[in-house]
């Protein structure tokens, strides 16, 4: 049908209207409402022989920006993005196609107490030398495309430019894409739907409350990978069981064979509003396979493997008020081959909603340690402090500043061997991320 229809306006000036989104200030204020129409309406006869009906352009094609800064959050709702799916779903009476996307800026300036050793994780341990540092990059442009086909069937596609090295040429920036993946459901009529393809595993939730700086749990324990799940979402319960790819995903997940569907995970939470301003959720996961699991420290040799090692997963949430309080712990089952002690990662974070200058506004607190050695060995640990501030100054800019404090040096690649306990890194970490 598309095929069959002709635009009024040619493409160059189709996507320049997509980007360009009317007129913007420098943070992004516009006229637009939360669901935008991007395109004039474009008919398509009844009289087409390959038509069966007739729609328009203008109610399928649209920019929303809450619905693409929620798929496209880097710190929040990391692994059960697909409900945002379903969610936004409900409303779809036919064909309906989201564009969206997001830049991630960042800047930091950072000391050390031991030349060479950079630990904060937001870079890798070589990018810096010497006893102090200052950078500033772009470290995620994202472009995404959901659709609702209707309302049973929808899709979701994200592409990712990262400003980093890539393995094994370390060549700066890779572009890639990230998550591609079909969701099968109407939460209108039933709380069963199913997924297919490359997403964030369902394991453990893996957000933080912090405005730019991900938590140990996420460094440690995030997966993404391919496969095939089902879930059930009801009442304040949110289960969903997914059936994974062998071979190595990005991050954790692991197993030994391609060609087989030979990992899974099960992520459970029941959350409940126990007040007009109270809200609660708690969690539990699963992961059946994961990279520690060799005699070897490395996660980017597909070759590697020993005896599975899984991992679980527990998690808080309270909102009472203005104030939000968060944990999580994360685990594997056994010790790591590699260090003869079990991969652990917790974080205890707190914050609060405010208002500056009229502005939604928020500070947080987090503190997050992975553990990965035994008591006293130079690998240990990696601890990570946190204390933030951000302000949303428009639907499509959050502003954020970070102190950071880390402490410990225990890369992945030969941790046994260039690890350091006694390193101590300070660093500011300033932050926007600009999204349609």
């Amino acid at each position: 049908m598309f095929a069959e229809a002709s635009l009024r306006r040619p493409l160059p000036l189709l996507l320049l209207t997509v980007l360009s989104f009317r007129t913007l200030d420098l943070f992004g204020q516009s006229t637009f409402i939360e669901s935008t129409p991007v395109i004039e309406r474009v008919q398509v006869s009844s009289d087409d022989p390959t038509s069966t009906s007739s729609f328009s352009l203008i109610d399928a094609i649209r920019i929303d920006p809450t619905f693409s800064t929620d798929m496209l959050d880097f710190q929040n709702r990391q692994t059960d993005k697909q409900l945002f799916l379903l969610e936004h779903g409900r409303r779809a009476d036919g064909p309906e196609v989201i564009l969206g996307g997001q830049l991630r800026g960042s800047f930091l300036a950072a000391t050390t107490n031991r030349t060479g050793k950079f630990n904060y994780l937001g870079r890798f341990p070589g990018d810096f030398v010497g006893d102090s540092a200052t950078d500033a990059r772009l470290l995620h442009g994202n472009l995404a495309v959901a659709t609702h086909f209707g309302p049973w069937t929808h899709g979701y596609f994200e592409t990712l430019f990262s400003d980093v090295f890539s393995f094994p040429t370390f060549n700066q920036g890779s572009f890639q894409v990230r998550q591609a993946y079909i969701t099968i459901g109407n939460l209108n009529a039933s709380p069963y739907y199913a997924f297919i393809g490359k997403k964030t595993v369902s394991f453990g939730d893996m957000s933080t409350l912090s405005p730019f700086t991900q938590a140990m749990n996420w460094h440690y324990f995030a997966a993404l990978h391919e496969g095939i799940g089902a879930g059930f979402y009801q009442e304040g319960i949110n289960l969903s069981i997914t059936a994974i790819n062998g071979g190595r995903g990005i991050r954790v997940a692991d197993s030994p064979s391609k060609g087989k569907l030979n990992n899974f995970s099960v992520n459970v939470s029941y959350d409940w509003q126990f007040s007009p301003d109270g809200f609660a959720q708690i969690g539990g996961a699963y992961l059946h396979g994961t990279i520690y699991d060799a005699a070897i420290p490395e996660h980017i040799n597909p070759a590697l493997f020993g005896p599975r090692n899984g991992a679980w997963d527990v998690n808080v949430f309270v909102r009472i008020g203005q104030l939000q309080l968060a944990g999580e712990l994360t685990s594997t089952l056994r010790p790591w081959p590699a260090t003869a002690n079990r991969v652990i990662a917790y974080r205890t974070e707190a914050a609060f909603d405010t208002w500056w200058f009229g502005k939604p506004s928020r500070v947080s607190l987090s503190w997050s340690e992975g553990i990965q050695g035994p008591t006293g060995t130079e690998f240990e640990f990696n601890r990570q402090l946190v204390v933030g501030t951000s302000t949303r100054v428009s639907p499509h800019a959050l502003l954020s500043l970070e102190y950071v404090n880390g402490l410990g040096f225990a890369p992945l690649i030969n941790i046994v061997t260039v690890s350091d306990r006694s390193v101590s890194q300070h660093s500011i970490v300033g932050g926007i991320v600009l999204t349609f």
